[in-house]
């Protein structure tokens, strides 16, 4: 997964949508007064902070991310003395802290490769202290996209399309599938945790509605520009992306457009 700076997922995980989601999480795994959560892949540390918020009366969140960068954004936002940060791999989280009450891993495992997702949740159940919950979120996986939205997407592809060829670029469909691309069913995210030694896996998959300014602010998102045009030029593609979708919601005549958010969870 490679971290681009100016398009990390900071604007989506700033809208009130997101806020909605990561409530869910804390509403899946209650942290038990004074206990240790640990936001897995928790980027620039929007998720990190909403946790703390809505959970004001655990004792320690610590957030864990690859990329300094990321961390540098989330250690300014978030100065609080019940937080730490901690630069480490999602694959290798159980050695990174100790024993926690909750993990959560918010809209992380789509940038993990398919083959390593297994362990990152092996390292997850390791992690957590005997009765503790670990809970995932994701935006990328199959079946997100409701059937009767699919004309939006169409349109919305085409008119990308146009203003890429306008400026002498077009989508580039032909490349390898990108990380994020790599989506797992809800029953594949099950079993998952149920191979990594989790009991009551439950899934839910939640639709929320993503207004223009919503969908805006994932275009500004590396991962998904990537998959979504395949061109290496994020700014390009990111406009493109942007202006394609404001002639999509102006031709259908659109105020929201509904997609779905997968929550996987189990406990130890």
């Amino acid at each position: 997964m490679t971290f681009v700076h100016g398009y990390e997922f900071d604007a989506m995980s700033r809208r009130p949508l997101y806020g909605d989601v990561t409530q869910r999480l804390v509403d899946i795994c209650q942290a038990p007064a004074g206990g240790v959560v640990a936001d897995v892949g928790c980027g620039s540390g929007r998720a990190t902070e909403l946790l703390l918020e809505r959970s004001a009366h655990v004792g320690t969140v610590i957030g864990i991310d690859p990329s300094e960068h990321e961390l540098a954004i989330a250690r300014q936002r978030l100065r609080d003395p019940k937080v730490r940060f901690v630069q480490g791999r999602a694959q290798d989280v159980e050695s990174l802290t100790g024993p926690v009450d909750v993990a959560v891993l918010s809209n992380v495992m789509h940038q993990i490769p398919a083959a390593e997702r297994g362990p990152v949740i092996e390292g997850c159940h390791r992690l957590l202290a005997p009765g503790g919950c670990c809970a995932l979120n994701t935006l990328f996986y199959e079946g997100a996209v409701l059937p009767e939205t699919r004309p939006f997407y169409a349109h919305w592809l085409r008119a990308t399309r146009d203003v890429l060829r306008s400026r002498d670029s077009d989508l580039v469909l032909a490349r390898g599938k990108p990380v994020a691309l790599e989506t797992l069913t809800p029953r594949q995210h099950e079993a998952l945790f149920s191979q990594a030694g989790f009991h009551r896996v439950k899934s839910e998959e939640v639709v929320y509605a993503w207004t223009l300014r919503d969908w805006e602010a994932l275009c500004t998102y590396s991962v998904f520009v990537e998959g979504a045009t395949g061109i290496e030029d994020l700014a390009l593609g990111s406009q493109a992306l942007v202006q394609g979708l404001r002639t999509a919601f102006e031709r259908l005549g659109l105020s929201e457009v509904p997609r779905r958010w997968l929550f996987t969870w189990g406990g130890k």
